[in-house]
C-alpha cells in the first residue's frame, strides 16, 4: 500500500510537471497570431528590415500626415517611408491591447492623430529587428503609464515615440492618419511627462 502511495505521488508529480511545461510552451509567432499578412512587417523580421535606416528622424505626426500613401497597403517594404524610423513628439490619448497582445497607442499632435503600435514581445521572432529595444518599449510602456487590456483607456502623457514608417488601411481605426500612415512597430519612448 505504502509503495502505490509513492508511486502514485511519483505519476502525479511527472504529470504537473509535463502540464506545467506544456502550459509555459509558447507556439513560433505566426500570421494567423501576429497580425495576418503583414505581420512579419509589423514585427520588423520582413526580408527588408535590414534596408531600414533605423537611426530615428525627427518629425512631426502633421508632416507624416501629409505623405502621399499607396493605394493599397504594401506587403513588402517599398516605399522611403517605410524605409526609415521616425521619432515624433505626441500626446498618447488612448490605448489599448489587441487581439494580438500588442499594445495599440492613439497619438495626438497639433490637430493630428497617427496611430503606432508595440508589437507583443510573443510575437517578435529571433529575426526580428531590434528584438530587444521592441520588447524592453512593451514592458516600460505596461510598467510606467499603464497595463493596457483590450478596452480604449485614456492617458494624455507626453512622449517622443520612436518608430518604423509603415501604410496600413485608410482611416480604418480609430486615430487612424487620413493616408493610413502608422509607426509600426514602436522601437522606443522617452516619457516627458504623464506616465
Amino acid at each position: 500500500m505504502k509503495r502505490f502511495g509513492f508511486f502514485a505521488l511519483i505519476l502525479l508529480a511527472a504529470g504537473a510537471a509535463t502540464a506545467a511545461a506544456a502550459g509555459n510552451h509558447s507556439s513560433a509567432p505566426s500570421a494567423a497570431t501576429c497580425g495576418g499578412l503583414t505581420w512579419r512587417l509589423k514585427t520588423f523580421s520582413d526580408l527588408g528590415r535590414k534596408r531600414v535606416n533605423d537611426t530615428p528622424k525627427v518629425t512631426t505626426i502633421a508632416w507624416i500626415h501629409q505623405r502621399r500613401g499607396p493605394g493599397r497597403p504594401p506587403q513588402k517594404r517599398s516605399t522611403p517611408f517605410q524605409l526609415q524610423s521616425w521619432e515624433v513628439p505626441a500626446q498618447i490619448t488612448k490605448y489599448r491591447l489587441d487581439a494580438t497582445g500588442s499594445v495599440r497607442l492613439e497619438l495626438y499632435d497639433n490637430g493630428a492623430y497617427i496611430n503606432a503600435v508595440i508589437p507583443s514581445p510573443n510575437c517578435l521572432s529571433a529575426r526580428s529587428r531590434d528584438r530587444a529595444a521592441i520588447a524592453t518599449t512593451w514592458h516600460m510602456f505596461m510598467d510606467k503609464c499603464g497595463k493596457a487590456t483590450e478596452n480604449w483607456q485614456p492617458l494624455g502623457a507626453i512622449l517622443f515615440v520612436d518608430g518604423v514608417g509603415f501604410w496600413g488601411p485608410k482611416g480604418a481605426s480609430r486615430g487612424a492618419a487620413p493616408n493610413g500612415a502608422e509607426l509600426h512597430p514602436v522601437t522606443g519612448l522617452r516619457i516627458v511627462a504623464g506616465c
